[in-house]
């Protein structure tokens, strides 16, 4: 797999990427020309992209981007297309994460004494 594809799958994935991750992630150094060289202009995609603020380790503000692939009709083509070329790649059918449902919680330990002595 290339870097490509491990972008475009982690996007398909629902995945939201960033500066950071990208880097720890797919080892590129420059996600957001990435994103638009490798991913939108290829499949004709739109990759959302939501300005952060956050203070640095040294109380100094910055920003960055989290990019993230909505599935709309707009974008729908395009998915079907970013499907195809990790399945090209991968040489097997590309199969979409199963989405479950909510987690359950275990019932309470604290539940039990209060039937034993509520």
């Amino acid at each position: 797999m290339n870097q490509k594809c491990a972008i475009v799958k982690s996007l398909l994935r629902g995945e939201v990427l960033s500066i950071m991750n990208g880097f720890h992630w797919f080892s590129c150094t420059n996600i957001p020309r990435e994103i638009g060289r490798s991913v939108e202009r290829p499949f004709g995609v739109t990759v959302s992209r939501i300005n952060k603020d956050a203070i640095s380790k040294y109380g100094q503000p910055c920003n960055y981007f989290e990019y993230r692939l909505n599935r709309t009709p707009m974008n729908a083509e395009g998915i079907l297309k970013m499907e195809a070329y990790v399945s090209e790649i991968e040489n097997k059918p590309y199969s979409p994460p199963v989405k479950r449902g909510p987690k359950t919680l275990n019932p309470k330990k604290d539940d039990k004494q209060e039937k034993l002595f509520g």
